[in-house]
């Protein structure tokens, strides 16, 4: 039972631990400003559109033949006729994932030469600064090939272009097909840091689902496990008792002199900590009256049978002298309660 107890002390502070998380994290959910927190005060909505001249389009047919010529060429799942800033390019898809932020390859030609385009360092700034209308110049423009911080969910190899300004911006260009992954700053990476910890986002993969909040359901349900274990067990020990029709018996209270200090009536359905608290004397009890910290130490006389609690708090010399736990305790033939704390 004393390991049961211990599982339910380290849990209920891993739960009382993330519950004052969530409360403070949800706490700036509600004061935070929403718009700052999407991370895009500087971010131009691009209504631009394609003009086209269809007699300048190559025809696609004709690109994917190209390709096929080319040895190390992957197979083409769908061609669709796209821009980047302003000018018409197809947008071959060779992998496609569910989402955008799936693992996607493409390559792209454009659509009125049929020449392979790359996106580098120069078109990422490019395109970047066409989202952009903040007064930073551009700092460092940096590939990742192995996700983002401010965006974890996004799988695919991606620009960050980084802005001289008062929220540090970012913005985030996907190499494969120059989409705007998004905006960041310092306003979105702020609010970032409380959606991490109100989802237990620790690992940072950018989702709820992840294996610390699976952890933390098991250990709460744990937790509920052995606190039903450990009501059981007080309730065989006599701990959940009616006190409305109990007798009552007036003991003698020692000091640890052995001193009398007078008489105290006990209700015989409460446990002794309980009942020299309902008398205005104060036990110490770091636990509550779990019988897990040791501190609400009595001297009884006679001495009182010995529980498991007991045993596990109190040494060898302390149980033979009468040392007893006040919280573990009832009245039952006890003439004196020495106070020793």
């Amino acid at each position: 039972m004393i390991s049961i107890k211990k599982i339910h002390k380290w849990a209920s502070v891993i739960v009382g631990l993330q519950v004052l998380i969530w409360l403070g994290s949800g706490l700036y959910f509600n004061v935070m400003d929403h718009k700052k927190a999407k991370g895009t005060q500087y971010r131009i909505v691009n209504n631009q559109q394609m003009i086209i001249e269809p007699n300048k389009l190559v025809e696609p047919n004709r690109i994917l033949e190209q390709l096929k010529r080319l040895t190390n060429s992957a197979p083409v799942v769908s061609i669709t006729l796209s821009h980047l800033l302003g000018q018409p390019v197809y947008l071959l898809i060779h992998q496609q994932g569910l989402y955008r932020h799936f693992k996607n390859t493409y390559s792209m030609v454009d659509a009125y030469t049929g020449k392979r385009i790359i996106i580098d360092a120069n078109l990422a700034e490019q395109l970047a600064s066409a989202t952009y209308s903040g007064p930073g110049e551009v700092t460092s423009v940096t590939l990742f090939d192995n996700g983002i911080d401010d965006f974890p969910k996004e799988q695919n190899t991606t620009w960050q272009v980084n802005y001289a300004d008062e929220l540090n911006t970012s913005v985030y260009i996907e190499a494969g097909s120059g989409r705007l992954v998004g905006h960041s700053n310092d306003d979105k990476r702020f609010a970032d840091f409380f959606f991490m910890l109100h989802f237990m986002d620790y690992g940072t993969e950018g989702n709820f689902n992840s294996v610390q909040i699976i952890l933390f359901a098991f250990i709460t349900l744990w937790l509920t496990l052995t606190g039903f274990i450990w009501t059981i067990e007080l309730a065989l020990n006599g701990q959940y008792q009616f006190t409305l029709f109990s007798n009552k018996r007036a003991v003698k209270l020692l000091d640890k002199k052995q001193q009398p200090l007078g008489e105290v009536m006990l209700n015989a359905n409460t446990n002794l900590l309980d009942g020299l608290t309902d008398n205005n004397i104060d036990i110490p009890s770091v636990c509550g009256g779990g019988g897990t910290c040791g501190s609400c130490r009595i001297l009884l006389s006679p001495v009182a049978p010995i529980n498991e609690a007991e045993r596990e708090k109190l040494s060898v010399s302390q149980l033979k002298k009468g040392y007893r736990l006040s919280c573990q305790q009832f009245l039952a033939d006890n003439k004196t309660i020495t106070l020793v704390n």
